[in-house]
C-alpha cells in the first residue's frame, strides 16, 4: 500500500503568469497544481472545487462529496486560470513524464541475450 507523501508543499510562482501555486497530493495518489489561495466554494466553477481532508492531509474533489458537507472555501486547479500551465500541471515536476514512444525492442533483445547467457553458464 502506498503511503502519502508527507513532505511539506512549497508555494512557488507559476512560470507562465506569476501566480502563487502549490503542488498537492490527491487522495488517489496523483499530484495536481493548485492556486495557493482559497476561493468561495459557491462562486467556484463546477469541477474546480477541491478541499484538503483533515485526517490524511490529501486533496479530495468536492464533486465526489455530499454537497451539505462542502466547506465555505475551496482550492482550485491552476490550469483553469492559466491555460499556458496546462501541460506543466499534468505532471508533478519531481516525477518525470513517461514518454509515449517506449522502445520495447531493446528490452526484449537484452532479455533474450541474458536468457542465452544463463543457458550457456548452466
Amino acid at each position: 500500500m502506498d503511503q502519502a507523501d508527507s513532505r511539506p508543499s512549497v508555494v512557488a510562482p507559476c512560470k507562465h503568469c506569476g501566480t502563487d501555486t502549490v503542488w498537492l497530493q490527491m487522495a488517489y495518489g496523483d499530484w495536481r497544481l493548485f492556486e495557493a489561495r482559497m476561493y468561495p466554494t459557491e462562486e467556484s466553477a463546477a469541477g474546480n472545487r477541491f478541499a484538503i481532508r483533515r485526517i490524511t492531509r490529501q486533496v479530495i474533489d468536492l464533486e465526489d462529496e455530499h454537497e451539505a458537507r462542502w466547506p465555505a472555501k475551496c482550492l482550485q486547479l491552476h490550469r483553469f486560470h492559466c491555460p499556458a500551465s496546462h501541460d506543466d500541471s499534468l505532471f508533478h515536476q519531481r516525477r518525470p513524464r513517461q514518454p509515449h514512444d517506449i522502445d520495447l525492442e531493446d528490452m526484449w533483445r537484452r532479455l533474450a541475450e541474458r536468457k542465452q547467457s544463463q543457458r550457456r553458464a548452466g
